[in-house]
């Protein structure tokens, strides 16, 4: 499995276990050591510890625990993404707690950690790898529900409008402020592509993809991906890549 981001020092790939309880950063450390997928693995322990380590460099993933104050979190999250570091983030639940700290935690990925195993930690980290976000269902289906638009008007309501006011088209996409070529560019996200690979399928430089990203995150205003692409499916900015794929194969 190759990274890609980068290394950490010598080219070897580490992952740095934060917050959180003991007993639950000891269980990962076992179980991410006999995955073999790792050249090593580190319990950075509390916030200062883990921020220490984070500035050494050492460290190509971090993996969070939500349950402590989100501000630590949120901190040691953003210090990762500076340094090129990518953050599995862990939370206890799907609840609307959890869902208010995928918002404000800035994270590549997310873990339920009740159904933390050996097997959901090697799909997550091949997914990482892939340029996807693993996601667990039961928190994209919240996430959803979130970001949904309002419920549609009552049939009363529909009565006391306009006679002579057209109905819009069902398949017209509603308006946005994103540029075609954003536009472009989230239909790429939703279906899981890096930045590296959204450059290359839209003919552009890897820093011009970025821009692209972080242009659609500030006029969604959207913390980062994950929300992103569920309010694009929910508004229908875009298609839904499994809708196309299920219709080309009938």
């Amino acid at each position: 499995m190759t990274s890609k981001r980068q290394s950490g020092k010598n080219g070897s790939r580490v992952a740095l276990l934060s917050l959180g309880s003991e007993v639950v950063r000891s269980g990962l450390r076992t179980m991410l050591r006999e995955l073999e997928a790792l050249d090593d693995v580190v319990d950075g322990g509390d916030f200062d510890n883990s921020m220490e380590l984070l500035y050494s460099g050492r460290p190509t993933l971090l993996v969070l625990s939500g349950a402590d104050p989100v501000h630590e979190a949120e901190k040691l999250a953003r210090t990762a993404a500076d340094f090129g570091v990518q953050v599995l983030l862990l939370l206890r639940s799907s609840c609307d707690k959890a869902l208010a700290q995928v918002v404000t935690i800035p994270a590549d990925g997310y873990l339920l950690e009740p159904e933390v195993t050996g097997q959901t930690l090697m799909s997550a980290l091949t997914d990482l790898d892939s340029g996807l976000v693993p996601i667990p269902p039961p928190l994209a289906r919240k996430l959803m529900a979130k970001v949904r638009p309002a419920a549609a008007p009552q049939p009363e309501e529909l009565d006391t409008a306009p006679p002579d006011v057209p109905e819009p088209a069902s398949d017209s996409p509603p308006p946005t402020p994103l540029s075609c070529r954003e536009l472009e560019a989230l239909g790429l996200m939703v279906e899981g592509l890096s930045n590296k690979q959204i450059a290359r399928r839209l003919g552009i430089s890897e820093h011009g993809a970025k821009r692209h990203v972080a242009n659609i995150l500030a006029k969604l205003n959207c913390s980062n991906r994950t929300l992103a692409t569920a309010l694009a499916l929910s508004r229908g900015l875009v298609r839904d890549p499994g809708t196309s794929r299920r219709s080309r194969r009938r």
